[in-house]
């Protein structure tokens, strides 16, 4: 059975999932600024570690936004670190960069995380597709690489760079960048330099991916 209110969403139990993250947005126990109502209109994406959604902000603008909920406990310090993050990239404020908006941790002490929505699809799906040649996927990685060079003269690092948080308009031929910096708050055991490190192996291996459409590699080091 399915739920009224989220159609797309399976009832476990009597209970819809979408429907109790909604009511857990809307009471977070511990925020950075995370206020309003929003609706969960699908997935995006999954993994071992988080979920994703595409949410629409209730208020008079009506927004669409990313939000990432994480399975495993924040630091302690999620929060502020957060609002860290947050003001580096503001100051900074790259155009092919999706700036986190707001976070909380629930009440078993996982966060969430909502960042600006970027319509696209993650660039190898693309070209696998056809929807993208490989030249051009290519030449949509370059500005990205540009973007990560000089994020980490200031101090900046994405971690997480893989396929699924790299998405690509082929009607712009623009590509964003999703997640920037959010592995370092949420699991801030790993350093900078090991995650530049991770940063400049992750582009390396999108590249040539690309390039032979084939499956990424594990590791490989770019030219930053």
């Amino acid at each position: 059975m399915n739920c009224d209110r989220h159609p797309l969403a399976v009832l476990q139990g009597g209970l819809c999932p979408a429907c109790l993250l909604e009511a857990a947005l809307a009471t977070p126990v511990r925020t950075g600024d995370l206020t309003g109502a929003f609706t969960i209109h699908l997935p995006l994406g999954d993994s071992v570690s988080a979920s994703v959604f595409l949410v629409r902000d209730e208020g008079p603008d009506g927004r669409l936004l990313r939000l990432k909920v994480w399975r495993s406990p924040a630091p302690l310090d999620f929060l502020a670190r957060f609002r860290e993050l947050q003001q580096q990239l503001g100051d900074w404020r790259d155009a092919l960069v999706a700036l986190p908006l707001a976070a909380y941790v629930d009440a078993a002490g996982c966060p969430a995380v909502l960042t600006e929505f970027r319509q696209g699809i993650p660039i190898m799906e693309g070209v696998r597709a056809g929807g993208l040649a490989p030249q051009q996927a290519v030449a949509m990685l370059r500005p990205l690489i540009d973007v990560v060079r000089v994020a980490h003269t200031r101090g900046l690092v994405h971690g997480s760079l893989v396929a699924g948080n790299v998405i690509a308009h082929p009607g712009t031929g623009v590509a964003h960048l999703l997640d920037f910096g959010l592995a370092a708050v949420a699991s801030p055991i790993t350093g900078r330099s090991a995650l530049a490190a991770d940063d400049r192996d992750g582009l390396a291996a999108l590249v040539r991916a690309v390039r032979g459409c084939r499956r990424i590699p594990p590791s490989g080091r770019a030219r930053l």
